[in-house]
């Protein structure tokens, strides 16, 4: 079962998000450390289900890609008219294009297929556990895992 609220409306895999990992792994330690080093929060302000999830439970509620795609009554940005427009291009710019090319392939293939291979790209080849994006071992088996700075299609692998 593929969790639909992990497709950001900019074209970032929330699943293999470490804010994502850490809420939803419930990995005390790094929500502490995450907490005290870099959001300067309480470890249990530190949630989120997802970009499409609820908003209460959101990490950034004010995504200015969120709020427009809603504006334009469109779910992804690929979908827009302006797409893409010069905020997702600058957006996606900073991420090694990763955005943009998630979007294209999310427009080719839909939804469905899209997040089963961004699920399967973000898993521990070892035990199959999830991963994020920045993770060089998995934390649940210590395996090393394959350099994942990009998300795009699996046909790039």
């Amino acid at each position: 079962m593929v969790d639909t609220p992990l497709a950001g409306a900019c074209g970032l895999y929330c699943g293999a998000c470490p804010i994502y990992r850490m809420y939803k792994d419930r990995d005390t330690e790094r929500l502490e450390q995450a907490a005290r080093e870099v959001f300067h929060c309480q470890p249990e302000e530190i949630r989120c289900e997802g970009c499409r999830g609820s908003l209460d439970h959101h990490w950034s509620p004010d995504c200015r890609f969120l709020a427009c795609t809603r504006e334009r009554s469109v779910t992804f940005c690929y979908e827009c008219v302006d797409f893409p427009c010069g905020d997702l291009s600058a957006f996606s710019a900073d991420r090694s294009d990763v955005p943009l090319s998630n979007l294209r392939r999310l427009a080719e293939v839909g939804l469905g297929v899209w997040l089963a291979e961004q699920d399967a790209r973000y898993r521990c080849p070892a035990c199959g556990k999830p991963v994020d994006i920045y993770s060089e071992t998995c934390r649940a088996c210590g395996a090393d895992l394959p350099k994942r700075r990009t998300q795009i299609g699996a046909d790039s692998r």
